[in-house]
């Protein structure tokens, strides 16, 4: 099982309709894309304090919206096969969709760093303080 399970994702964050049988795939997809970011496994993950652990679970939740919202394809691979092209001012598409051209220019959902951003994991030079943070308690 992964780090977000299917009634936190629909009952907590509210997420989008994803199908119970089709979330463990997403949910796999955001997990593996959002711990790359960090740069965990989802061992290590899984024992982070609490407020940090709470980031984490919300921008997997985040990425599989955006998995969802635009596809696994689209959004991992940002284009359509005969996706089209852009010259200046114009731009034909080839008849693909509306929502794929303007859809997944990145693989990570914009909505991931925000929810990462306080972690301090995105830098790569800065770890995680360690348990139980004597430092800054009352920060989160």
């Amino acid at each position: 099982m992964g780090l977000v399970s299917f009634e936190y994702y629909s009952e907590t964050y509210l997420g989008e309709p994803v199908p119970v049988d089709d979330f463990p795939r997403y949910e796999k997809r955001a997990e593996m894309l959002v711990l790359s970011v960090i740069r965990k496994t989802a061992d290590q993950a899984a024992v982070l304090p609490a407020a940090v652990l709470d980031a984490v679970e919300g921008a997997i939740c985040a990425q599989i919206d955006y998995l969802y919202e635009y596809g696994v394809g689209v959004a991992s691979y940002g284009k359509e096969a005969g996706g089209g092209f852009t010259t200046g001012k114009v731009s034909v598409n080839n008849g693909s969709s509306t929502k794929a051209a303007s859809g997944a220019a990145s693989m990570i959902a914009p909505a991931v760093w925000v929810y990462l951003e306080q972690t301090g994991m995105l830098n790569p030079q800065v770890d995680t303080a360690p348990e139980p943070w004597p430092a800054l308690r009352g920060w989160f």
